[in-house]
């Protein structure tokens, strides 16, 4: 039988868009912590605002149905099921206060906010031991309520005289958003730096270094940053998998709870570690700041900034630190230090994609790959026309950096090939490394012949055994002199 009980989700819309409609840091950050933050800031308030004012129990406690149907009694209005994935799930006393709290609750985020979107949805008649059918048909509700959702922005209609340029938004307020310099913004950048400072105040140097400039090599000559984006595999298979064989509330709700502070911990909090100890190692003279820039760290994603130099080294060293079972992909976009940060993001991104895409093609379950892109121009073209334009479609990225015992990886670049390269390229100095990277690039027979004639005047007949690298020596050629280049 059913309950009176409702079983909610909570989907927050347009993600990707609302974090990077600006290119500076600050607001991308503070985006970041908005949608992070944003139940515990916008929604429990107001829950507490009603009734007996004790709003949604949401402490780390067992979740049992006697336990919930308890805390209803004692004046709270719902309790907290699970949270992660992007999901947020919440079990409510009844049908009335999930309306009257979710109407208030996306109330709070119009008014401070103006522009984040939240999407709600409950089913009835929840049955305490049967979990998953109630997930699957509040899943579906919801897909049916995704396509009925307005993308009408809530000052269409009004006849505004000022605006931002970069996101035609009305400018509402006067900030400081720099040293002593005032700024006319949104309603939706004044909230992301309220949510940055929030986040400065409580994190402090853990953030990394503020200061891109700082983490160039030589400012004025060569001031190339990289971004790096890091993103887990499979993750909603292993979700699934997790509660594979339980049924009830109590059951799947104790293992999604542990598995998602499971994700956390060995994709987010020991990997930033581990980032770190990399970088202290490389930079010994300063360890008081990390030579990194955090911008997001949450569930199985990462996203920061560190120098070009040592964003492969990063990489490297987060996978291969990975506990056994997890697997990521890596995307890097290698930038100038004052190029738009969210067009080089949006790089790293589809660098990442590409891994995923590749695993899925050759059924890969796990493993660890990395593409990269170096940016030079190019705005608004997506990686694979990109590559198209360029004639570099059939590359040998992504690269394979760590993979699980009886995978099928016989076909991909793993970086044991990268290693041996290398050491080839290495021999016959730069400046023929740099036109055989241009061979390479032309044809495969110029590539055939401008290894002959390396081979000979170097007189090393091993460089020829490079014949059939001619699309690695290519890739390995563009991030020659930040990644692979003894100097």
């Amino acid at each position: 039988m059913g309950s009176k009980y409702v079983l909610a989700i909570y989907d927050i819309r347009g993600k990707q868009e609302f974090i990077y409609r600006s290119n500076r840091i600050k607001e991308i950050i503070g985006a970041s912590v908005i949608i992070r933050d944003c139940f515990e800031d916008y929604l429990y308030p107001v829950a507490e605002t009603i009734g007996a004012k004790k709003g949604i129990f949401h402490q780390d406690e067992p979740f049992t149905k006697a336990a919930f149907e308890k805390h209803i009694e004692e004046g709270y209005l719902g309790e907290v099921v699970y949270e992660g994935g992007g999901n947020f799930l919440l079990l409510y006393k009844d049908e009335e206060t999930f309306k009257e709290i979710t109407y208030l609750f996306t109330k709070k985020i119009l008014e401070e906010v103006g522009t984040l979107r939240v999407l709600g949805t409950c089913i009835s008649d929840v049955d305490f031991e049967n979990y998953k059918g109630d997930q699957k048909r509040l899943y579906e509700m919801h897909r049916k309520n995704e396509g009925m959702e307005s993308n009408i922005s809530p000052w269409g209609t009004l006849p505004i005289v000022q605006v931002d340029r970069r996101t035609y938004m009305p400018l509402v307020d006067i900030i400081n958003t720099q040293a002593n310099i005032s700024e006319k913004v949104s309603k939706e950048s004044k909230a992301k730096y309220k949510a940055y400072q929030k986040e400065c105040a409580i994190q402090g140097s853990t953030m990394g270094e503020t200061v891109l400039d700082k983490l160039v090599h030589k400012k004025g000559e060569e001031s190339l940053l990289a971004i790096i984006y890091i993103d887990g595999n499979n993750m909603g298979a292993q979700v699934q998998a997790c509660h594979e064989n339980k049924s009830s509330y109590e059951d799947c709700v104790a293992a999604l709870r542990s598995f998602s502070k499971k994700v956390q911990k060995d994709y987010i909090d020991d990997r930033k570690i581990v980032i770190d100890q990399v970088l202290q190692e490389k930079y010994p003279q300063n360890k008081k700041i990390s030579r990194q820039r955090l911008i997001l760290g949450a569930g199985d994603e990462i996203n920061f900034i560190c120098n070009a130099r040592d964003a492969l080294d990063c990489v490297r060293a987060y996978m291969d630190s990975l506990p056994e079972g997890c697997s990521s992909c890596a995307g890097i976009a290698v930038f100038h230090s004052h190029a738009p940060y969210a067009e080089a993001y949006r790089m790293a991104e589809e660098c990442c994609e590409s891994g995923k895409k590749l695993m899925k093609e050759k059924e890969i379950n796990h493993a660890c790959f990395v593409d990269f892109h170096y940016c030079q121009g190019a705005i608004g073209i997506s990686l694979e026309d990109i590559r198209r334009i360029e004639h570099t479609s059939e590359s040998s990225r992504p690269w394979l950096l760590k993979t699980d015992e009886g995978e099928k990886t016989a076909e991909v670049t793993d970086f044991s090939q990268i290693e041996y390269v290398k050491k080839l390229l290495n021999t016959m100095g730069r400046s023929n490394v740099k036109t055989l990277f241009q061979a390479a690039k032309t044809d495969k027979i110029q590539y055939q012949l401008e290894l002959q004639r390396i081979s000979a005047h170097m007189g090393i007949d091993a460089i020829l055994e490079l014949n059939d690298k001619r699309r690695l020596v290519y890739d390995m050629g563009i991030a020659y002199d930040i990644w692979f280049s003894e100097k």
